[in-house]
């Protein structure tokens, strides 16, 4: 009886995933309340048997020999319905702006239907890759996939997707004001808000992309690149240089939230490709790519992703903060500093933020587990922090708007000159985060709170200042400690 109930619960979802698909069709045609209704249950339903299909395999519930393979295959085919769906429902959605935010038309909105679309690939492609690298395994009938990620996938990627249409298909209708009274929160639910959301969904599928790899990458490895070490290295380099590019992009689009006001979206975006420019140099090493083979160590040629990953910098820690700096000054229309002297401190700033990346790229003596001079990373941090706060200030509190604007102004130069403080040592502390993975979880959580208060700004800049000044304390830690990523048992850390 559980074992039949268990196949209904697998081979019922991708029914219901279809329907919802249909109802979105119908709705986008007809803009019927009921195909919205329908299509919505239809998804939730399909959510409730993913979840109670993954309780009934906790309770080790009798599945023929094929049942894992069947439940993976209904995974795919869910995806593949569903997400494409949602990619057209978000554009949908911002072609009918006009009669939602009453004829305002809105950059960041169709920002974020394009980001989403892009998300939708992304999901699908990690599920391709996945599939691809456990074609390799010699058995592929065991362990199709670990319980501790089935659970994880559910909890995931079905709520997800449930959020995202209610989201995108949210079409108020005169007489049906009771049901949307339900659901109205979906549809005024911030776009910063919705942006957290998602770069967090991103950041779960980068995430398994690197587990899969981790775990299967050797083998499909051996099978393509035989002995051929150059190609398994530029395979390898797909990934981070991947994450790498998004990185970049990440600081565009921060640029972009910013010239449409949305200064506290700019900095959250600034804050996830510092993330990203760490985990792609996380990965790099875990892949040994930083090393150069053998027979290129006497090559003095600069490595693609290297170039790659200081281009990506200099536009998300060294360009987007200086535009970002001079669209915010021109916002708030300010009367400390000509526009002259907005641009001059601008340019000054990205210049200084290059001149540190070339630094950093040709140094022929790094310091092991330490940068000389402020990154470039945290320097855009600490200038982001008192941008976000400025912007939330207002004219009427004119000696407290006075005051930060020459504070804010203060920080940019600050933080241009640290950069450069050469003989000043900065401790790594992507490394350090590596090895206190509990001050790595905390610091986490903290910022995904703050994101939601008014104070997000101020908590940040009080942890950039507390790094500005930490070199008098961490100066005397041993390099060989410094460079360790791992969480070991250690003193005088």
């Amino acid at each position: 009886m559980m074992k039949n109930i268990s196949s209904v619960f697998v081979f019922g979802r991708p029914p219901l995933v279809f329907m919802a698909f249909g109802c979105a069709l119908w709705l986008m045609y007809s803009k019927h309340p009921v195909a919205y209704i329908l299509g919505l249950s239809f998804l939730m339903l399909s959510m409730a048997f993913d979840w109670l299909d993954g309780w009934l395999s906790r309770k080790e519930v009798p599945r023929s020999r094929l049942g894992p393979l069947v439940d993976r295959m209904m995974d795919r085919l869910v995806l593949t319905i569903m997400f494409p769906v949602l990619g057209a429902g978000m554009l949908w959605r911002f072609a009918r702006l006009d009669v939602i935010l009453e004829g305002r038309m809105e950059r960041a909105h169709l920002l974020h239907a394009l980001f989403v679309l892009g998300l939708c690939v992304i999901v699908l492609m990690r599920d391709q890759l996945v599939n691809f690298l456990k074609s390799f395994e010699p058995d592929p009938h065991e362990d199709v996939e670990s319980h501790g990620l089935t659970r994880i996938r559910s909890l995931v990627f079905s709520p997800m997707a449930v959020l995202l249409y209610a989201h995108a298909f949210y079409q108020p209708t005169s007489g049906w004001e009771a049901f949307y009274r339900m659901v109205d929160w979906v549809d005024r639910m911030p776009l910063r808000v919705l942006f957290v959301l998602e770069i967090l969904f991103l950041a779960f599928n980068i995430g398994s992309i690197t587990l899969n790899i981790r775990k299967y990458g050797t083998r499909a490895l051996d099978d393509i690149c035989a002995d051929d070490e150059l190609m398994r290295r530029k395979i390898l380099a797909i990934l981070p240089n991947t994450i790498t590019l998004m990185n970049g992009l990440l600081g565009v689009a921060a640029v972009l939230f910013a010239s449409h006001g949305r200064f506290r979206e700019a900095v959250f975006i600034l804050l996830s490709a510092a993330l990203l420019d760490r985990m792609d140099g996380l990965i790099a090493r875990r892949l040994g790519l930083t090393e150069p083979l053998k027979k290129e160590a006497s090559k003095k040629s600069l490595r693609f992703g290297v170039i790659l990953d200081d281009i990506s910098d200099a536009i998300s820690f060294a360009f987007a903060p200086a535009a970002i700096f001079y669209l915010l000054m021109d916002a708030v229309e300010q009367d400390f500093l000509s526009d002259g002297m907005v641009i001059t401190l601008s340019v000054l700033y990205a210049l200084a933020g290059v001149a540190r990346l070339t630094y950093f790229t040709l140094d022929k003596k790094p310091i092991p587990g330490f940068f000389k001079g402020m990154p470039v990373p945290a320097a855009a941090l600490l200038v982001a922090g008192p941008m976000e706060i400025l912007s939330l200030l207002s004219r009427r509190d004119s000696w407290l708007f006075d005051y930060w604007v020459v504070f804010t102004v203060s920080i940019v130069v600050l933080s241009a000159i640290a950069m450069n403080l050469y003989p000043v040592r900065y401790l790594h502390i992507g490394r350090l985060l590596g090895r206190k993975p509990a001050v790595l979880r905390f610091l986490f959580v903290l910022a995904l709170v703050m994101v939601f208060t008014p104070y997000f700004g101020l908590v940040l800049m009080s942890i950039l200042l507390f790094y500005l000044i930490s070199p008098v304390f961490t100066w005397r830690i041993d390099p060989a400690v410094a460079n360790r990523e791992t969480p070991t048992a250690e003193k005088g850390t």
